[in-house]
C-alpha cells in the first residue's frame, strides 16, 4: 500500500485495491447466498446478487484513493471487521434464520462458554470461502514487492472506481422488483434485505432503524386502544378449568421438537415419559405449535409464554425492554407463590431483570444450583441438577404455587461426553447430529420423569397442572432423513404443547402459535378473572388453525377469520412493548 508521493498511487496500490474489492465482493456474495439460500449451491443462478455485491464493494472502498500515504494501512480495519462480521452472521443465521441486528452486537453479557461452544458447532466448511480469501490477501501483501513505479494521480482511479461502482449498481438494481421504495425502505427480514440490496443500503437502513425514535405517536396509541377494546377478548368465565387454585409447574424445554415424541431408535422409545403423558387422560396435546421467536430466540419464547405478547422483529425485548412491567401469568395467578429456576447465570438473556418484570417473587440461577450441590451431584448435567433442585424446592413452597423451570441440556452443540452415552449414541441408524440431539432429548425426558415421580411422592401431582412447552426448534426432522430444508413439512419443525389435568383429553392437530399458549393456560388454571388474555387465542375456545411466522410475516396453516387479528397483533404488540401507558 505504498505511494510514490502525496497524491500518487503506485502500481501495487492499484493492484491491491482491486484485490480488496474482489475479496469484499466475494465475501458479501457468499454470505448472501449462505444466509438466504442455506449454501452456495445457487451461485450460478444469482448473477444480479453478485453484481450488487461487486457494486457495493467498489463504492465502499472508494475512499481508499483519498487516504494520505501514512493512513493507507487503515484499509485493513474494515476488511478484517467485514470478515469477522460475515463469519458471525453466517453462524447466527444458521441458528436464528436471519442476520443479527446491529444493536445486538453490544450484548456482551451474553458472551460466555455456552455461546462460544454453540458458535463452534454452527460452523461449516463454507465459512472457509469467507476466511481464506482474506488470509490470501494478507499473504499477497506480505509477499509482494511493493516498488514505487507507475506514478499516477488519484483523481483518475477514483473516477474510474465510482463510475464502475455506479454502473454495476445500475445493472444490479434494475430488473426484478423495481418498486424501489418498498425494496429499500421496507424490511421483511435482514438476510433478504442484505442479499437484495447489498452491504451499503443494508448498513444505512439498519443504522437508521437503530437510531430511529421509538416513541409511540398519538394516532398509534389510539389505534392500540381501539384494538384492545374491540379486537381482544374480554371473557371472564372459567368453564374450562378442571378445578380452582391448582398449582402450576411450567417447564420451558430447550429446543424440544415434536418429532422425537413417540419415536423409537433401535426399537426403544426416545421419550417414554412424554409418550405416557400425551397418552394420558385429561391431557391437552398440541403437536404443531409454530415457534414465533425472533432475534431474542430463547428469551423471546420466555417473553411470549409469560406475557401473552409477541416479540419485536427488529430487536431483543429481554435486553432492551426487559424491565417492563408486563402483564403475566404470575400476575394472573393472584396470591400464588411464584418462583423461577434456571440453569444459567442470571445475566444470560437478562433473566435477573425479566424475572421481576414477569412477576416472579424469587429467581434461582446457576449460582443457587452450585451452592446447593445439585450440579456436583449430577456431574454438571444441567437438566438433572435443575429437576433435582426443583423437586426439593416444591414441598417448601406455599400452596398454591407457580414454578417456572427453564432447561438447558438440549442446547446445541452435542459433543461426545456432554451427557452419558446410551444406546442412541451407539446407533448406526442415525447421523451424528441426530444421535447427539436425541441422546440429550432422552436425558431431559428422564429428568422430567424424575420430577413427576417426586411430585407423586410428595402428594403434589394430583393438585398440580404440569405444562411442558419448547422455546424454539433445533434439528429439523428432514435433516435427519437426509432431505433439504426446502423439503420440510410441519411435522419436521413443529414444537409441542403438553398440559396435564385439563377438563378433558384433547389432541389439537391444527397449527397454532406460541402466543396461543398464554390464554390456553389461563383457561386451564381458571385465571380468567385477569383482564389481559394475551394476543393469542385459547385453543379450548377458538378454532385456531394458523399462526404467523415473524421472519416474513407469512401465514402458516389454514387462514380463517382469526388470521387478520393474528397479523395485526404483531404491530400492536410492538406498540405495547414500546409504550407502557396502555398497561396502566
Amino acid at each position: 500500500m505504498t505511494a510514490t508521493g502525496n497524491g500518487h498511487i503506485s502500481r501495487y496500490g492499484r493492484t491491491f485495491y482491486v484485490l480488496c474489492v474482489a475479496v469484499v465482493a466475494w465475501q458479501c456474495f457468499v454470505m448472501a447466498l449462505d444466509t438466504l439460500h442455506g449454501g452456495v449451491g445457487q451461485m450460478l443462478h444469482e448473477g444480479r446478487m453478485a453484481v450488487v455485491a461487486a457494486a457495493n464493494a467498489l463504492l465502499l472502498l472508494a475512499p481508499y484513493w483519498l487516504l494520505p500515504r501514512r493512513w493507507r494501512w487503515a484499509v485493513w480495519i474494515p476488511s478484517a471487521l467485514l470478515t469477522l462480521w460475515c463469519l458471525m452472521q453466517m453462524c447466527y443465521c444458521r441458528a436464528y434464520d436471519d442476520l443479527m441486528p446491529w444493536q445486538s452486537l453490544t450484548l456482551t453479557d451474553n458472551v460466555n462458554s455456552t455461546l462460544a461452544s454453540s458458535t463452534v458447532a454452527l460452523m461449516r466448511w463454507q465459512d472457509l470461502l469467507v476466511l481464506l480469501p482474506f488470509l490470501a490477501l494478507i499473504a499477497a501483501h506480505l509477499l509482494s514487492k511493493r516498488h514505487a513505479s507507475g506514478r499516477e494521480g488519484i483523481l483518475r482511479p477514483l473516477a474510474i472506481t465510482l463510475a464502475a461502482g455506479l454502473l454495476l449498481a445500475a445493472l444490479g438494481y434494475t430488473g426484478g422488483d423495481t418498486n424501489y421504495r418498498k425494496r429499500l425502505l421496507h424490511n421483511f427480514s435482514n438476510r433478504e434485505y442484505f442479499a437484495r440490496n447489498g452491504l451499503i443500503p443494508y448498513g444505512l437502513f439498519t443504522l437508521h432503524e437503530a437510531m430511529s425514535s421509538h416513541n409511540v405517536t398519538d394516532s398509534e396509541r389510539e389505534a392500540l386502544q381501539r384494538f384492545l377494546q374491540q379486537d381482544c377478548p374480554h371473557y371472564s368465565d372459567n368453564r374450562f378449568a378442571a378445578r380452582e387454585r391448582q398449582n402450576l409447574v411450567l417447564i420451558i424445554v430447550e429446543s424440544l421438537h415434536t418429532w422425537p415424541i413417540g419415536m423409537r431408535v433401535d426399537g426403544r422409545e426416545v421419550t417414554p415419559v412424554l409418550n405416557r403423558l400425551v397418552a394420558s387422560d385429561s391431557v391437552i396435546y398440541a403437536p404443531h405449535v409454530l415457534f414465533q421467536t425472533s432475534h431474542g430466540h430463547s428469551s423471546d419464547a420466555h417473553f411470549i409464554y409469560n406475557t401473552g405478547l409477541l416479540p419485536l422483529r427488529d430487536g431483543v425485548v429481554a435486553v432492551n425492554w426487559g424491565a417492563g412491567p408486563y402483564p403475566s401469568i404470575a400476575q394472573a395467578l393472584d396470591g400464588y407463590d411464584c418462583r423461577e429456576v434456571i440453569c444459567t447465570p442470571g445475566v444470560n438473556w437478562n433473566q435477573n431483570v425479566t424475572a421481576r418484570a414477569y412477576g416472579f417473587d424469587t429467581l434461582y440461577t446457576r449460582t443457587e444450583l452450585m451452592a446447593d450441590g445439585a450440579l456436583q451431584r449430577h456431574g454438571n448435567v444441567d437438566d438433572a441438577a435443575l429437576t433435582d433442585f426443583a423437586a426439593r424446592l416444591l414441598p417448601r413452597m406455599r400452596q398454591p404455587f407457580f414454578l417456572e423451570m427453564v432447561t438447558m441440556t438440549m442446547h446445541t452443540p452435542y459433543p461426545t461426553g456432554k451427557v452419558r452415552p446410551s444406546w442412541i449414541t451407539a446407533s448406526d441408524t442415525l447421523n451424528a447430529e441426530a444421535r447427539g440431539y436425541l441422546n440429550c432429548v432422552n436425558l431431559t425426558d428422564s429428568c422430567i420423569g424424575a420430577l413427576i415421580g417426586d411430585l407423586h411422592r410428595t402428594g403434589l401431582y394430583d393438585h398440580t397442572v404440569l405444562a411442558i412447552v419448547s422455546d424454539h426448534t433445533q434439528v429439523y426432522l428432514n435433516r435427519v432423513k437426509g432431505l433439504t430444508d426446502y423439503e420440510a413439512v410441519p411435522d419436521d419443525w413443529s414444537i409441542p404443547l403438553i398440559i396435564t389435568h385439563a377438563t378433558a383429553s384433547l389432541r389439537y392437530e391444527p397449527i397454532i402459535g406460541q402466543v396461543d399458549v398464554f390464554p390456553t393456560l389461563l383457561d386451564v388454571m381458571g385465571a380468567n378473572g385477569y383482564q389481559w388474555k394475551g394476543l393469542g387465542h385459547s385453543i379450548l375456545r377458538y378454532p385456531v388453525t394458523s399462526a404467523i411466522q415473524p421472519r416474513n410475516m407469512s401465514i402458516l396453516g389454514d387462514s380463517t377469520a382469526l388470521t387478520p387479528h393474528q397479523l395485526q397483533a404483531w404491530d400492536m404488540s410492538r406498540l405495547m412493548i414500546l409504550d407502557r401507558a396502555w398497561a396502566r
